[in-house]
């Protein structure tokens, strides 16, 4: 192809149903009830009063567009733009959805809600929608492989926002109809108006759970202009001013040389990893340490003198022993581990809130040392994908030695989820919830989503 974007497009616009491998639809109709799950555990969590406001207040705007559901919420309807940003912070709530390790950031959480919506716009049936998705995973992807780790490491670009917005461009175009030429004006004006920073991972506030919904209502609003003539650069990608050109790293990194290798065969949707702990992914290697050595040992907070977690300059600046915010709490390296020694798990916003004013878990805090290790920094640069990496030393007040490397979390591509255990997360996430009633229905309609001609039971309470 003379431009990466028309490549892209042409695939997004040609692919059908039948030309996807078994697995990819597997992890697809995965990745919707993962997403989904958070997402009904976002609309009764803290933050669930805040962004329902925020509906209502945007609702204020809608007039003659056709509307949608809101999940969670019986007989309301709401515009599309509301219905997409509404669900996509709802999803990025519990920080527990999927994400892409080769591209780093969270795919689902903007994708899915937004493939929730377009169902509803467009009256697409599970196919299309499987289809959909595995086409704007692709996007997502291989742009955010061609520009990370370095983009996130070296200039703090989320590519949640980032590649998410052109991803999302794809989608809402894919379940719309549009030609490869509108797909690709779509994407390449998508492209032009993307962004995501991460400066809120330094002091817990709430930029977190916007950025996937920033990046899919930038693609909305990208498709709806290509759709009504307005075009996007050929070289939007590649171009001297173009999105790799100034997405790259500040050492120059970027490889956009595999963007449309093997396309149509390799599809990345089913190299994506799913979420075990309730927090930011680079905490994730080391909590599965921890917990493996707290079974190991039969450890209790009293029977623990001293904790070294020694991990690159990149987990390393994770490193906050007095977070103030639930999503601090969530990039505290020290506060998520302490809650995993004492609980055994760390998959809960109730538990993270209830863990603040527990003096055992400060105490315990204050046991954990953060180290950056030189071994691990080394390995890092050999292995740029498993920015998790870690060895945990736990020394006991019996003078025990217990000691764990992990190089990459479970959930990843070497260690895969598989539906039982997605159904287990998914059964903890909506628990309590007036969805739970119907779990065996919701969970039976997107593992058998090929078949199903429309979402409707996944809207009702």
């Amino acid at each position: 192809m003379a431009y990466l974007i028309e490549g892209l497009a042409r695939y997004v616009a040609d692919l059908k149903y039948e030309d996807l491998s078994d697995r990819a639809v597997e992890v697809a109709k995965q990745a919707i009830l993962d997403s989904y799950g958070n997402l009904v555990f976002g609309r009764y969590c803290e933050a669930s009063g805040r962004i329902m406001d925020y509906a209502d207040r945007a609702d204020a705007t809608v007039k003659n567009e056709k509307l949608v559901s809101l999940i969670g919420t019986e007989k309301r309807k709401t515009g599309s733009d509301t219905a997409v940003f509404v669900h996509t912070m709802m999803a990025r709530s519990a920080d527990l959805d999927d994400g892409y390790r080769h591209a780093m950031g969270h795919p689902g959480s903007g994708l899915v809600p937004l493939l929730l919506t377009m169902e509803q716009l467009w009256e697409r049936n599970g196919k299309d929608m499987i289809t959909a998705l595995a086409a704007a995973y692709d996007v997502y992807a291989r742009l955010g492989e061609a520009v990370n780790p370095f983009m996130y490491r070296e200039r703090g670009f989320d590519a949640t926002g980032v590649c998410g917005a052109v991803a999302a461009a794809a989608l809402v175009s894919k379940m719309s109809g549009a030609d490869w030429e509108k797909t690709k004006n779509a994407m390449g004006l998508a492209s032009l108006f993307t962004g995501g920073l991460i400066e809120y991972q330094n002091d817990g506030t709430s930029g977190k759970i916007m950025c996937s919904g920033w990046g899919a209502l930038t693609g909305m609003r990208a498709a709806r202009l290509a759709a009504s003539g307005f075009t996007g650069p050929d070289a939007a990608l590649e171009g001297k001013y173009g999105f790799f050109q100034a997405f790259k790293g500040t050492s120059g990194h970027c490889d956009m040389s595999h963007v449309l290798e093997d396309l149509g065969n390799d599809f990345k949707i089913t190299s994506i990893y799913f979420k075990r702990h309730a927090c930011q992914r680079g905490l994730h290697a080391a909590l599965d340490a921890v917990l493996e050595l707290r079974e190991q040992g039969n450890l209790t907070p009293d029977k623990i003198k001293h904790i070294d977690i020694r991990t690159s300059s990149f987990v390393y600046r994770l490193s906050n022993p007095e977070p103030k915010t639930a999503v601090g709490a969530q990039a505290s390296i020290q506060f998520a581990s302490a809650v995993a020694l004492k609980y055994g798990r760390m998959d809960s916003e109730k538990l993270v809130f209830k863990s603040f004013e527990d003096p055992e878990i400060r105490k315990l805090v204050g046991k954990i040392s953060v180290i950056k290790d030189e071994e691990v920094q080394k390995y890092l640069a050999e292995n740029p994908t498993h920015f998790c990496a870690c060895r945990v030393i736990i020394e006991t007040a019996g003078g025990q030695v217990l000691e764990k490397w992990a190089p990459t979390p479970l959930g990843d591509v070497e260690t895969p989820f598989g539906w039982d255990m997605l159904e287990e997360k998914f059964h903890h996430l909506i628990e309590g919830t007036p969805c739970e009633e119907t779990e065996k229905e919701r969970v039976k309609l997107i593992k058998e989503l090929e078949n199903a001609e429309n979402i409707d039971i996944l809207f009702l309470l």
